[in-house]
């Protein structure tokens, strides 16, 4: 559990410090992605990546972490991945990264159903 635990929150940690060090460009992408207030979604992506993702690292309030970290993947994954809206190489390309975010989101549902195993700060 803690190594897949671990391994899921690296990649959440690691994209949200990527997303504070290149600011400019992640409000950009959603800009050019026709996100809502891509600021504000900005900084809901780096809250969520660094936020949920450091608590899932730290197996701490695991599992609402996890449901956070589900519902920020269901939304980015539907905002950036829309592969049914492209066509040739970046069809395919958007459908591979569409699908991984879904197992993505597979292996946070099983941690958030089986919680964060022995080795974590949550207490059961």
């Amino acid at each position: 559990m803690l190594a897949g635990r671990l391994a899921l929150a690296l990649l959440y940690v690691q994209a949200g410090w990527s997303k504070v060090v290149h600011w400019p460009g992640i409000v950009h992408l959603l800009t050019h992605l026709d996100a809502p207030a891509p600021t504000l979604g900005a900084v809901i992506a780096v809250v969520c990546e660094l936020g949920a993702g450091g608590l899932v690292m730290l197996g701490l309030r695991t599992r609402p972490a996890a449901i956070v970290l589900i519902l920020f993947t269901i939304a980015a994954n539907w905002l950036a991945h829309r592969f049914w809206l492209m066509q040739g190489r970046a069809a395919a390309a958007a459908e591979i990264q569409f699908f991984l975010d879904l197992a993505i989101c597979g292996g946070l549902l099983l941690l958030a159903s089986a919680g964060p195993g022995r080795f974590s700060l949550d207490r059961r």
